[in-house]
C-alpha cells in the first residue's frame, strides 16, 4: 500500500514537474518572441530615425500644400514648362518634394524625388565649406596669399584665398582641356592657360574653385574625391549624391534641350567634360540630399557656425563662399550640360526651395522660379 502512494506521490510530482517545465519553455517562448518585438522595433525606430535626418527630408513623394499653394506652385511650373524635381520645406516640414517631366522622354520614365541630376556650381559651396574645415583645424588661413601655394602665378602675390573664395582674384582660365585628366594635369592645365586682370573686382571665374580644390590637395595630401567622401558624404549619410557618373542605372536624369511644348535632342556630354569641373561642377545629387548637405553646412555641421561669417562675409547678394548671400538667406545657381539646379534657403536652414531640371532654357532661369516660390511659400508664411 504504501508503495503504491509512493508511485502516485511520484508520478504527481514528475507530471507536476513535466507541465512547470511545458510552461517554462512557453514563458521563454514567449520572452523570445517579445525580446525579437522589441529589437524589431528598436531596428525600425533607429531606421525611421535615420530615415528622417532630423527634418523628415528624404527621397519620398510629399505633398502638404493647401489647395491654394498647390495651385500656385502647379501653376508656375506648368507656365515655365519645367521638367525636373522640386523639394519644398517650410520650418523643417517637407511641404512638397515630386518630379513632373521626364527623366527619360525615349523609355517614358518620369521625373521623381528618387531621380539624380547634375548639381553644376553649387557644388562650388561645398569646396568652401572643405576649405572652412582646413582653417578650423589651423591648416589654411583665408588672408594667405595665393603665391604660397602656387608661386608661378602671376600677381599671386596680391591674391588672396578669401578673393578666389569671393571671386574676386582676377583670375580667368583662357580654354578648357577637351580630355580626360588627373587632378593634378587638369590644375596643370589651368595654371599653364591663365589670365590675371583686374585684381578685387568680381569675376565670375571658375578656376578660382579648381585652384582652391587643388590647395585641399596639397594640405591635406588626400584627393579631392577622398575629401567630399570623408567630410561630406559618410558623416551626414548621403545617398544618391556623388561624383559623375552616376552608375546606378535609371537614376540619373537625361538632359534634353528645349523646344517649345516638348523635349528636344538629348544633350551628348563627353566624360572630360565634367571630369574637368574639378571643385566647380563634377557631382550630382536629388533635391533632398542636397539640401540637407547645404542644410548641414548653415547648422555647423561640416565646419563651425562661427566660421560662417568668415566664409560669407557679405549679406547684401554678393558672391561669397560659393553662393549669393543675403541677411535672411542665400542662394545658389547652376548650368551643367543641359542640367540646371537652383536652391534657395533660410540662414538657419530651417526652410528652402530646391528646383533640379533636366531641361536647360536661358529664359526663364529657374532660379527666378526658385524665388517666386520661397517668396510666396516661405516668406510669406514666417
Amino acid at each position: 500500500m504504501v508503495g503504491l502512494i509512493l508511485l502516485i506521490i511520484g508520478g504527481t510530482i514528475y507530471h507536476e514537474r513535466q507541465k512547470y517545465a511545458v510552461q517554462t519553455q512557453q514563458t521563454q517562448q514567449k520572452m523570445k518572441q517579445l525580446q525579437q518585438q522589441l529589437q524589431a522595433t528598436k531596428l525600425e525606430l533607429a531606421i525611421q530615425k535615420a530615415k528622417s535626418h532630423e527634418a523628415g527630408i528624404d527621397d519620398r513623394t510629399i505633398n502638404h500644400l493647401s489647395a491654394k499653394e498647390q495651385q500656385f506652385v502647379q501653376q508656375l511650373l506648368y507656365d515655365n514648362s519645367f521638367s525636373g524635381t522640386i523639394l519644398i520645406v517650410r520650418r523643417n516640414h517637407v511641404l512638397f518634394q515630386g518630379g513632373r517631366g521626364y527623366a527619360n522622354f525615349a523609355t517614358k520614365q518620369l521625373n521623381s524625388p528618387q531621380t539624380t541630376y547634375q548639381i553644376a556650381s553649387i557644388q562650388k559651396s561645398l569646396t568652401a565649406a572643405l576649405l572652412m574645415k582646413q582653417v578650423q583645424a589651423g591648416n589654411i588661413d583665408l588672408a594667405t596669399p595665393l603665391s604660397r601655394y602656387y608661386p608661378q602665378i602671376k600677381e599671386a602675390d596680391q591674391i588672396t584665398l578669401k578673393m578666389m573664395v569671393d571671386m574676386r582674384s582676377g583670375l580667368t582660365e583662357l580654354s578648357a582641356p577637351e580630355k580626360e585628366l588627373s587632378d593634378q594635369a587638369r590644375i596643370q592645365y589651368a595654371l599653364d592657360h591663365l589670365a590675371v586682370k583686374d585684381i578685387g573686382q568680381h569675376n565670375y571665374s571658375p578656376v578660382n574653385y579648381l585652384l582652391l580644390a587643388g590647395i585641399l590637395e596639397q594640405v591635406t595630401h588626400k584627393s579631392y574625391r577622398e575629401l567630399v567622401g570623408n567630410q561630406l558624404i559618410i558623416p551626414l549619410e548621403l545617398t544618391s549624391f556623388n561624383f559623375m557618373p552616376n552608375e546606378t542605372t535609371g537614376q540619373q536624369a537625361t538632359a534634353y534641350g528645349y523646344q517649345q511644348g516638348g523635349y528636344g535632342t538629348p544633350v551628348s556630354e563627353p566624360s572630360y567634360v565634367y571630369m574637368r569641373e574639378l571643385g566647380t561642377g563634377n557631382m550630382y545629387a536629388t533635391t533632398s540630399s542636397l539640401f540637407r548637405t547645404e542644410q548641414a553646412i548653415v547648422q555647423g555641421k561640416v565646419f563651425k557656425k562661427s566660421l560662417l561669417k568668415t566664409l560669407r562675409s557679405s549679406t547684401t547678394g554678393e558672391y561669397t563662399g560659393g553662393v549669393y548671400n543675403y541677411k535672411d538667406y542665400f542662394t545658389s545657381h547652376g548650368v551643367e550640360s543641359g542640367f540646371e539646379s537652383s536652391l534657395q534657403m533660410s540662414q538657419d536652414g530651417r526652410s528652402g526651395i530646391v528646383l533640379l531640371s533636366n531641361q536647360y532654357k536661358a529664359n526663364p532661369s529657374i532660379g527666378l522660379l526658385t524665388n517666386q516660390l520661397y517668396k510666396q511659400l516661405i516668406t510669406l508664411n514666417r
